[in-house]
């Protein structure tokens, strides 16, 4: 779609001047004869860039591009002006234009300066998608596999009863907080604050003092009343991160506030009562603990009512796709790269990996990728060594379980991995009719890695 330029200018023969030569350029151009009229093209119009005539006639140039940036922030406007007045320029690009020019005006530098406009204009759309990504990024919450069925319909029925507590279960990195922030965010509560605490990243006292607050002296640096976050929340949520870890004495006193929504401030005799919605997550066995002596039971059944349970990555395999073309997205805008998708290689070998660190692990390395590669498409080659060279299910011959004969003297790790490399590399190779490519997907490496194997082991696997 062509570059839309809107000309407002109070000179005739400069409005069909300027339409003719921008024309010429291939632009898409429309004028106006006064800041009226030029407010009105700019709404049908919609122009990407706007060549704004510093005085018409009655009007100020000045009063028109604060009128122009209220309407729409993206327009570029380029001031044009006859008398070269410094201040005036400073103060156009104060108020939101990019530059200026002086009349008598050259049409090879008004071509230059619209580019410059254009360029820049990209950058701050850019810039703008990314910030509200950025914003959006730790309460979005991405997900088409069958398998999360039940839970999205859980963080539905449970964002709707804003009262009930709320367990969410997980391995480390699942998301365990961006389902908090959802249930939050489309529950009754969303007007008010989500307060977070890590209850596994803070020592004992400083996790109940952060939690139930504090009166003035109730202990040594005590010097003013603080209050904790049960009570600063109030009409909003609490989300107790790694619950698991909390101290047995805090578990009971957050049982009785699950039980009568009150408590007391630490050295405190006064009873408070607020009303605040409790969400907590672990990647602990509660079970254990329990039997274990290091979780309480009954405070187990308190916030067991309705579990939320979060399969690990490695079984969300559409989730995986979904997920690293999400963040595949927010990278290109952050660190201003052009990558344009995964090939459909790098998929099936980001879709084999097992994900031990879940999202926070795909996250980490979809950063990473974006950061040390440029343009073009994601291939197998691109990803970290440990995604590219892994063994992957399905079509690879299976490793026998290692006999415990093999454990003698003289027995050598080594060599053992490397008769098993060559074993499998000639398999592979003989299955593919010597096919590189076929031979390194059987393999589940990828073919530069398959190629080194064979120079090391070029002797061996030839005969």
């Amino acid at each position: 779609m062509n570059t839309k330029v809107l000309v407002i200018d109070d000179e005739e023969i400069m409005r069909l001047t300027l339409g003719e030569g921008l024309g010429d350029f291939g632009y898409d151009v429309e004028t106006a004869s006064d800041g009226l009229e030029g407010i009105k093209r700019l709404k049908e119009f919609r122009p990407d860039v706007i060549l704004l005539d510093m005085r018409l006639r009655t009007e100020n140039g000045l009063d028109i591009a604060r009128k122009i940036k209220q309407i729409d922030e993206y327009v570029e406007i380029i001031i044009m002006t006859a008398y070269g007045d410094i201040k005036t320029a400073i103060e156009a690009i104060r108020i939101g234009a990019i530059d200026y020019i002086k009349k008598p005006l050259d049409i090879e530098e008004i071509q230059v300066t619209i580019s410059k406009a254009i360029a820049s204009q990209s950058m701050k759309k850019k810039l703008k998608l990314y910030e509200e990504k950025e914003l959006r990024t730790e309460d979005t919450f991405i997900s088409k596999d069958s398998v999360m069925e039940d839970t999205i319909r859980k963080m539905n029925v449970l964002a709707k009863n804003d009262s009930v507590t709320v367990l969410i279960r997980g391995e480390t990195g699942t998301g365990k907080e961006v389902v908090a922030n959802y249930i939050h965010k489309n529950s009754a509560r969303k007007d008010s604050v989500m307060l977070s605490v890590n209850c596994a990243a803070i020592p004992r006292q400083l996790l109940e003092s952060e939690l139930f607050g504090f009166e003035k002296n109730a202990f040594s640096g005590a010097n003013s009343r603080k209050r904790g976050l049960l009570e600063l929340a109030h009409g909003g949520t609490v989300f107790l991160d790694e619950l698991g870890e909390m101290p047995l004495d805090i578990q009971s006193k957050i049982l009785r506030f699950l039980e009568t929504r009150k408590f007391n401030r630490i050295g405190g005799l006064e009873e408070i009562e607020v009303d605040i919605r409790v969400i907590a997550a672990t990647n602990k066995n509660l079970e254990e603990a329990i039997a274990k002596k290091e979780f309480r039971e009954d405070l187990y059944y308190r916030l067991n009512v309705v579990p939320i349970f979060i399969p690990a990555l490695r079984e969300r395999k559409l989730d995986i796709v979904e997920l690293s073309k999400y963040f595949l997205d927010i990278f290109n805008i952050k660190f201003k790269k052009n990558f344009k998708d995964f090939t459909n290689e790098a998929i099936d070998r980001i879709i084999s990996y097992q994900w031990p660190g879940n999202i926070r692990e795909l996250k980490n390395i979809i950063e990473r990728i974006v950061i040390l590669n440029n343009g073009g498409f994601i291939d197998v080659e691109n990803l970290p060594s440990e995604i590219q060279e892994q063994v992957t299910a399905g079509e690879n011959v299976t490793i026998a379980e290692p006999n415990e004969e093999f454990i003698q003297e003289g027995f050598s790790l080594e060599e053992k991995v490397a008769d098993l490399e060559k074993y499998y590399i000639k398999k592979a190779l003989s299955k593919s009719n010597g096919n590189f490519s076929a031979a390194s997907k059987i393999l589940g490496i990828s073919r530069h890695a398959l190629n080194r194997r064979m120079e090391k082991y070029s002797n061996d696997i030839i005969k």
